[in-house]
C-alpha cells in the first residue's frame, strides 16, 4: 500500500478512538493511557516504523511522531503532520519530530545497576565553530562509567535528542565524544538541561539558519571527478540535498535507503529536463522548479521534492513519492503546460 493511503488508514483510526483517549487523560485513567499510546505506537509503525509519544499538557492534548535521524521516516512523519484532519489540528498539537525540552525528557530516567540517572547528571562540554557553523561536545556522566562504547554512544545521541530536539542535533552538532572523566579547563559547559538554551544563544549571536523542520535541513556538495559522460545522473557538478545519507549511497551504487522507502510504500526518484538557460540562470530555474513542484505535488501529499543537482546536460529535482499512480498522472498534467518536458525515474 502507498504510504499516501497508509497515512490516511491512521488519521482514520485515530479519530476514531480520539474521544476515548481525550476522556482517558481527563479522567487520569492511566492504565487506558498506556494502553493507547501503546496502540497509536502501533498503527504508526504500521506506517513506517516511526515513533509516537501521547501527552496532555497545560490544557493541551499532543500528538509527536518520531522517526530519529533516518530521513525517510522523518519525511512520512512530516505527512502524517500534514494530512492531520483540521478538526483535530484546533484541538491538538501535532508534530513531526522531538521537540527540545518535551515532558519525555523531563521525565527521563536511565536506571543502570542500582543506579538511576537523569539529564542533570550529564555535563556537555563544547566548542563552537563559526566558519563550519557547528558545535562539537563532549559528554561525561558518571551513567556512561563501565559500559561498552556502542551503548555509550547510544545513550548519549538519545538523551541529546530528548532534550535538545531533532533539528538541533541534526543542524547544530558536529562531532561528539564520550570523556572517562571531567574536565577541568573547559571554556564551555553546561548540564545536558540547561544545552538547548545555549545553543539558542549561540545560534542567535552568530546569525546561524534556523529551520523549522529537520526534512528542511539542505546540504550543497561539489563533485570532484572529472565528469566524462552526459548521460543521467553521471553528468553531476554540485548536488543539493536534505538526505545527504540517500546520495552517498546512490553514489556508491546502494540502494538502503530506496529499499527502505519502498517497504513504508513510498519511492525515492527524480524529475529532470535538459538544460537550455545560460549558465548564470542554470542553478536558480532548477531551485526555482523545486519551490513550484513542492507547492503542487506536497499540498496534494503525492510527493515531497527533496533536493536535486545541476549536471553539464540535465538538471534535476529529488523526490520521495508518496503515491505513484497520483504522481504520473499529475506529472501528465503538468507537462501539458511546461515549455519544457520534464521527465521522472525512479532511483532503483
Amino acid at each position: 500500500m502507498d504510504t499516501r493511503y497508509r497515512v490516511k488508514n491512521f488519521w482514520k483510526y485515530f479519530t476514531g478512538v480520539q474521544k476515548e483517549i481525550e476522556d482517558a487523560f481527563q479522567n487520569q485513567d492511566e492504565s487506558l493511557i498506556e494502553e493507547l499510546r501503546k496502540e497509536i505506537s502501533q498503527q504508526v509503525q504500521s506506517v513506517c516504523d516511526a515513533s509516537a509519544e501521547l501527552e496532555w499538557q497545560d490544557g493541551f492534548f499532543e500528538l509527536a511522531f518520531h522517526g530519529g535521524v533516518n530521513k525517510t521516516k522523518q519525511y512520512i512523519c512530516a505527512l502524517l503532520k500534514k494530512e492531520a484532519p483540521k478538526q483535530l489540528v484546533n484541538d491538538w498539537i501535532i508534530s513531526s519530530f522531538r521537540q527540545p525540552l518535551s515532558q519525555s525528557a523531563l521525565h527521563a530516567k536511565i536506571q543502570l545497576d542500582d543506579e538511576v540517572y537523569s539529564g542533570s547528571d550529564f555535563m556537555i562540554y563544547y566548542e563552537i565553530h563559526k566558519d563550519a557553523r557547528c558545535i562539537t561536545t563532549e559528554v561525561y556522566s558518571k551513567a556512561l562509567k563501565g559500559l561498552e562504547e556502542t551503548k555509550q554512544r547510544n545513550i548519549v545521541m538519545a538523551m541529546l535528542e530528548l532534550f535538545i530536539g531533532e533539528i538541533e542535533l541534526e543542524a547544530r552538532i558536529g562531532d561528539i565524544q564520550i570523556l572517562a572523566e571531567p574536565k577541568s579547563d573547559a571554556e564551555n559547559y553546561c548540564l545536558l538541561p540547561n544545552f538547548y538554551e545555549d545553543i539558542c544563544d549561540i545560534v542567535i549571536d552568530e546569525g546561524w539558519t534556523e529551520y523549522s523542520e529537520p526534512c528542511a535541513i539542505y546540504a550543497a556538495y561539489k563533485l570532484d571527478q572529472i565528469i566524462v559522460s552526459e548521460t543521467l545522473r553521471k553528468d553531476m557538478k554540485l548536488i543539493i540535498t536534505t538526505n545527504p545519507q540517500l546520495q552517498s549511497e546512490l553514489l556508491n551504487k546502494e540502494s538502503d535507503s530506496c529499499e527502505e522507502a519502498r517497504r513504508f510504500g513510498s519511492e525515492y526518484g527524480y524529475l529532470y529536463y535538459e538544460i537550455e538557460q545560460e549558465k548564470e540562470q542554470i542553478a536558480l530555474v532548477r531551485q526555482q522548479l523545486e519551490q513550484e513542484l513542492q507547492g503542487l505535488f506536497y499540498e496534494a501529499g503525492i510527493a515531497r521534492m527533496i533536493g536535486g543537482a545541476v549536471g553539464t546536460h540535465y538538471a534535476y529535482v529529488d523526490c520521495i513519492v508518496f503515491d505513484r499512480d497520483a504522481f504520473q498522472i499529475l506529472l501528465s498534467k503538468l507537462n501539458e503546460h511546461l515549455s519544457f518536458p520534464l521527465y521522472y525515474q525512479s532511483f532503483v
